[in-house]
């Protein structure tokens, strides 16, 4: 059996194009009623199967176990038990087995929310926005990358999970990925930007909606009590002096909550209430899908260079701090990076600056640490200096600065002086270099290359001579400081006694 070589619910032989049947009713409503008809006999409903969809096979013998491993909780859909008897679900459909448009929208909801279709969607829905076209090799590839789960390309569980939701219409089969997302916000209340907004959030957003739907309040109720159950639970931190800032505002504006305070007292806990959009079935397992995902986070596949710069200028602080972690991100990507993780997050600063830590695995280990910063003032020694100290905790190799407004002289020459005493590569991009990246993904190598042509020079020059523009004020400093350690000295040659003037007359006439 091959389910050893896939984290995907199994899908051979139980699927729309494995079930051959004739007569009025469809795949779904026989397999249920075959499964009804021998619950508890694991044999006996093997041999059925043999019988009546494997006539034509070559191996039935080999392949008659497969429907009930497609159907079973420890390997496929979860429909039957161990003991081979419906489990809740499994009776939720075969109760709708005579309903088929209710018992494949039910089938499908179920899908996208507990068997990871959802991330099939989602997967697909971000190539399409990334202009990639998707493919089973690709698809697969992605499900390791983002979520870990291993499925591999030449299994057929992805096109069989493919084939039950193209039964309402979800998403194409074959060569169509097309996806109906008017099915999917009729089954699970989100559309595209619903479900991309959601994994938007922060672990301590998702830990106190998780912790509110748990609870399922039938009144209004004190936050801090969720934020308590949310801490306890989910292993977050939700500092109560800024809950209102952190947390509670920013789910009121997603429209997931709506929150008061009925003393009108500052520091006293506000009342928590749920809205329309809040709903408790679907909500949990949604944010357990997004809980589920690692590496790059979504929004940051779907945009341009263009639409960050743009969102960097954005009214929300919000929004910018996005738009900051997109571009770090994206950066790396374009240099062949592995995302590996955040060391300050751009949401958390306001969107004034990001760092996002990645890897070269290629031909050896190197560490980028990239570092972003959205303000009106150039970037400075004071900024250089952090970052190094965060490389030599990190053990980065390669620190890339990307300073919008430009980068002062004195940040470059604090980064030569680390450079040439330091294994530490520090390159800096300007904010007109960004602008030309969605036209021309070359130009970062472009900018990178002129940024190592000037470091090489940098180790080939002797310390005093690698400082590439001197400050004036620095310079005449220097120049009064060894004037005035030599001052004794100068004076000496300044102003000679007359025995040594006559020598000085007699020097002059020889």
């Amino acid at each position: 059996m091959s389910r050893d070589n896939t984290d995907l619910v199994y899908g051979d032989l139980f699927g729309p194009g494995q079930i051959h049947v004739d007569g009025d009713k469809s795949e779904l409503p026989v397999v249920l009623e075959l499964v009804n008809e021998y619950q508890g006999e694991l044999s006996e409903f093997d041999e059925a199967v043999a019988e009546r969809f494997l006539a034509d096979s070559k191996n039935p013998e080999d392949r008659k176990g497969n429907l009930r491993y497609g159907l079973g909780t420890k390997s496929g859909y979860g429909i039957v038990n161990e003991s081979f008897e419906f489990t809740e679900i499994g009776e939720e459909l075969y109760a709708l087995r005579d309903d088929e448009d209710a018992l494949y929208r039910r089938f499908a909801q179920y899908i996208l929310l507990e068997c990871d279709g959802l991330k099939l969607i989602e997967i697909v829905d971000d190539m399409h926005a990334s202009g990639e076209k998707p493919t089973l090799p690709k698809i697969s590839d992605a499900f390791e990358e983002h979520y870990g789960m291993y499925t591999h390309e030449t299994t057929s569980d992805v096109s069989q999970m493919r084939a039950w939701l193209n039964k309402v219409g979800i998403i194409g089969t074959g060569h169509d990925y097309g996806i109906g997302w008017d099915v999917i916000e009729d089954l699970i209340g989100l559309d595209s930007d619903g479900l991309l907004e959601l994994s938007e959030l922060t672990p301590e957003h998702r830990a106190f909606l998780k912790a509110l739907a748990r609870i399922d309040p039938k009144k209004p109720m004190p936050n801090s009590i969720v934020a308590d159950i949310a801490e306890n639970a989910y292993g977050v931190s939700i500092p109560k002096k800024s809950i209102v800032k952190d947390v509670l505002k920013p789910l009121q504006d997603s429209g997931y909550i709506e929150y008061v305070n009925p003393s009108n007292v500052s520091g006293k806990p506000n009342l928590v209430k749920t809205t329309d959009q809040f709903e408790n079935d679907v909500l949990v397992p949604l944010l357990d899908d997004v809980s589920e995902r690692v590496g790059i986070p979504r929004h940051i596949i779907r945009k341009t260079f263009e639409e960050v710069y743009e969102e960097m200028d954005a009214d929300s602080k919000h929004e910018k701090g996005l738009a900051l972690e997109v571009l770090g991100v994206k950066l790396g990507r374009l240099l062949g990076l592995e995302f590996e993780g955040w060391h300050v997050r751009g949401r958390s600063t306001g969107g004034a600056e990001v760092d996002v830590i990645m890897d070269s695995t290629d031909v050896s280990f190197s560490r980028w640490q990239i570092q972003c910063k959205n303000t009106e003032s150039n970037l400075r020694t004071s900024h250089v200096k952090e970052e190094v100290g965060v490389a030599r905790m990190l053990q980065s190799n390669v620190i890339l600065m990307v300073a919008r407004s430009g980068v002062a002289s004195d940040a470059r020459q604090y980064a030569s002086r680390v450079m040439y005493r330091d294994n530490l590569t520090i390159m800096f991009i300007s904010g007109d270099d960004l602008l030309k990246l969605d036209e021309d993904p070359s130009h970062l190598l472009t900018v990178l290359r002129r940024e190592t042509r000037r470091i090489e020079r940098l180790k080939q020059l002797t310390e005093r001579d690698m400082v590439e523009v001197e400050d004036d004020e620095e310079r005449i400093n220097k120049e009064e400081e060894t004037l005035e350690e030599y001052q004794d000295v100068i004076e000496e040659y300044q102003n000679p006694d007359e025995e040594e003037q006559g020598q000085l007359s007699d020097f002059d006439e020889s």
